[in-house]
């Protein structure tokens, strides 16, 4: 029996066409210290079109990938919600966690479902055609997801209630459930929910996907849902249908049966979550002949892909890497490699051999302890300094209050500047504390590799493995 690899990650394209097609990687983000959580990270570069990749488990047999799904809803929510704010008007005024508006729930929907793209005549007048979600709130029309008003206006800009994302999420899927009872979220009441939309919210409270949703005293007791948790909703939204199909509603399944094209792809360079770098370049090759947007290449052709981000695997944290296929060469033919990647199964698994991991394991051991080292430094010194400025702040409120004849705040003041000290030395025995700790857990995971690789070696791509891709054709 092949070994396989579960499904990697089921992303659909959330960037835009304006992208450069070799853009840079979003984030890296280094685990350590972990002893309390903390996490430095480090913006590398601009924001990337689209992602393959995510939580690599590699076992003897495959098994759920807990948190999968996170990693996928969160990269939609944050470029979607870079797309949204590009678009606005007034840049200075608009908030992700304002009210969503119609237009922006019409686009966040089209592309987190791919809705079809349509050829429709201007139906609203208040929508031209050079408004700037106009193509979105067409393919919301087709796919029969939300309507206009009846006198032929669509309202783009006015704010969607709480009730009305639910009555407008309700359509797309159908799942049993309690259309009576009234809607409870936790054990709480959801609030700003009338008799009619009871129905719709149960059915979305049936899927489950308001459990991706941030701020649930919010998302309980607010009338409006902000435009950054309709953006987590349609990201999980996106993923239940993935998983439940059948729930679906013949549009949004008309929408999606698009052209898929499957890849035999064999890696020529190793990619992890703990030795790899955002922004770092890969190659792999074609091991059978594969026809992309009609033109066959032939078995060897090269793709070439990006690491576009890397979480650093810790305590508790088993760390990803997410890494996109850009194009496929063959000769002087390249080819950009379709946007949406639906599946991705592991044919071949590899792990490096035991003199391999030998040689590497003094260089890759002695990098990451003097990373942790100089982080938890670096650490140390931001909070000195801030800690400093604090307590300069403190004394001189006290010497400006007293001498303004105002004893009683300068008291307050003075007495503020011991806490200040006092969250110094609190801070800094915990960031000491985590450093020494996240030291010791460096160790601890390298000899772990050097004789479990498979445990420890579980975010990774290496040499000679290979994977059956499924990419999905561009809509056109």
């Amino acid at each position: 029996m092949r070994k396989t690899l579960l499904t990697l990650v089921s992303v659909a394209a959330f960037g835009c066409a304006a992208m450069a097609a070799d853009c840079c990687p979003q984030v890296q983000s280094y685990a350590h210290p972990t002893l309390f959580g903390s996490e430095a990270q480090i913006q590398v570069g601009a924001k990337t079109s689209d992602i393959v990749g995510g939580k690599i488990t590699k076992c003897d047999n495959a098994k759920t990938v807990i948190g999968k799904d996170n990693v996928v809803i969160k990269t939609f929510a944050k470029k979607e919600l870079d797309k949204l704010a590009a678009s606005a008007s007034d840049s200075s005024k608009w908030s992700h966690k304002s009210p969503v508006l119609r237009s922006e729930l019409a686009q966040t929907l089209a592309d987190g479902l791919e809705l079809a793209e349509v050829k429709t005549a201007d139906k609203y007048t208040d929508v031209a055609a050079s408004y700037w979600a106009k193509d979105a709130i067409d393919r919301a029309l087709a796919a029969d997801i939300m309507i206009g008003y009846p006198d032929q206006s669509f309202k783009p800009e006015q704010r969607v209630t709480k009730a009305e994302v639910f009555c407008t999420l309700a359509k797309i899927f159908d799942v049993p459930s309690d259309a009576s009872a009234v809607p409870a979220y936790n054990g709480k009441t959801i609030q700003h929910i009338p008799a009619w939309a009871y129905a719709a919210t149960n059915e979305v409270l049936a899927t489950g996907i308001l459990d991706a949703v941030p701020d649930e005293a919010a998302l309980i007791n607010n009338q409006y849902l902000s435009k950054e948790q309709v953006t987590y909703l349609v990201g999980a939204l996106a993923e239940y249908l993935k998983k439940n199909p059948s729930a679906a509603t013949s549009a949004i399944k008309a929408s999606a049966e698009l052209p898929t094209v499957e890849m035999l792809v064999k890696f020529e360079d190793r990619l992890s979550a703990r030795v790899s770098n955002a922004g770092d370049r890969f190659t792999a090759k074609l091991v059978e002949s594969a026809t992309i947007g009609g033109v066959t290449y032939p078995a060897g052709s090269k793709i070439r892909g990006i690491v576009s981000e890397v979480v650093r695997p810790g305590v508790g944290n088993a760390g990803y890497i997410k890494v996109q296929f850009k194009e496929i060469v063959n000769g002087d033919t390249v080819c950009a490699l379709p946007d949406v990647v639906t599946e991705a199964t592991a044919e071949t698994v590899k792990d490096p051999n035991f003199i391999a991991r030998v040689v590497g394991a003094p260089l890759t051991c002695a990098g990451r302890i003097l990373g942790v080292a100089g982080r938890t430094i670096g650490q140390e010194c931001n909070l000195g300094a801030n800690a400093v400025e604090e307590y300069g702040d403190r004394l001189s409120n006290t010497l400006v209050d007293t001498f303004c004849l105002q004893p009683v705040a300068g008291v307050k003041s003075f007495g503020w500047s011991f806490v200040t000290a006092g969250k110094l030395i609190w801070n800094t025995v915990e960031n000491a504390t985590g450093g020494v700790f996240g030291v010791g857990y460096e160790i601890v995971d390298e000899v772990r590799y050097l004789f479990a690789p498979k445990y420890s070696n579980n975010a990774s791509l290496n040499p000679k493995e290979v994977l059956k891709v499924t990419f999905q054709e561009q809509q056109k």
